[in-house]
């Protein structure tokens, strides 16, 4: 069964006149586009039983709440998303089976991240995601359910200002933005994560069995790739 989530209003960029695109992980042939992860050496394509057949597959995951997340520097996948107008996200999910019972109370969003210019540190790290409490986590069983998010590059809030229904955090703060960093600063660098418990929030572990297919990123403005000159790399210099 699959499950159409409209999720948030697509802003766009006044009076741009910009060129459609998207990168898709489809899992097809066994090739993993995007160095998707759930986080463990279980990770599998599985060669059928997607939609339509290939399909990305963890049955080992003891975590609080699983996370799949692409490869921090991945091509078509990661970078300046505000200069590549990049406008829609999403994917389709299952979970096969868990140890809770309650998997269909699970918070899901997709959570960007900028690394701030140190991947292997994630002290430094700031982040945005959409409000995990507006939409739900496949339920054990359930079968393959479609997620879209329509993402808002173009919002030009002040600093700690986020686009309705989407928050901000960092090691400091959870749910907040810090004071000093803006939204496009943030978007300027990131990669994708998608998380099926709330950001801010921990848990019990618990197991988990679960799959990810037909992952896309929709841009308007040209294929995203990580500037040099982002803001993460740039305050990475002053440490």
């Amino acid at each position: 069964m699959r499950t159409l989530l409209t999720l948030a209003l697509i802003l766009t960029l006044a009076g741009s006149a910009l060129a459609a695109g998207s990168t898709v992980a489809d899992f097809e042939g066994g090739v993993n586009n995007g160095d998707w992860t759930w986080g463990n050496d279980a990770d599998n394509i599985a060669p059928t039983g997607g939609t339509p057949d290939g399909w990305f597959h963890n049955d080992y995951l003891n975590t609080f709440g699983p996370r799949l997340r692409c490869g921090h520097d991945a091509d078509g996948w990661t970078g300046d998303f505000v200069a590549s107008g990049v406008n829609r996200i999403a994917g389709d999910f299952q979970t096969i089976s868990a140890t809770t019972p309650y998997m269909q109370y699970y918070p899901f969003t997709v959570l960007l991240r900028n690394h701030m210019g140190t991947p292997n540190d994630h002290g430094d790290d700031v982040y945005v995601y959409y409000n995990p409490d507006l939409q739900y986590s496949p339920d054990i069983g359930q079968g393959w359910v479609h997620y879209d998010f329509a993402i808002p590059y173009g919002f030009a809030g002040g600093p700690g200002e986020t686009p309705e229904n989407w928050m901000g955090g960092s090691p400091d703060s959870f749910e907040t933005l810090p004071s000093d960093i803006t939204w496009q600063e943030v978007l300027s660098d990131v990669s994708i994560e998608f998380w099926f418990w709330h950001p801010a929030m921990f848990g019990v572990f618990e197991w988990f069995d679960m799959g990810a297919d037909n992952l896309i990123i929709e841009w308007e403005g040209g294929p995203v790739a990580t500037e040099e000159s982002s803001w993460g790399n740039v305050k990475a210099m002053y440490r």
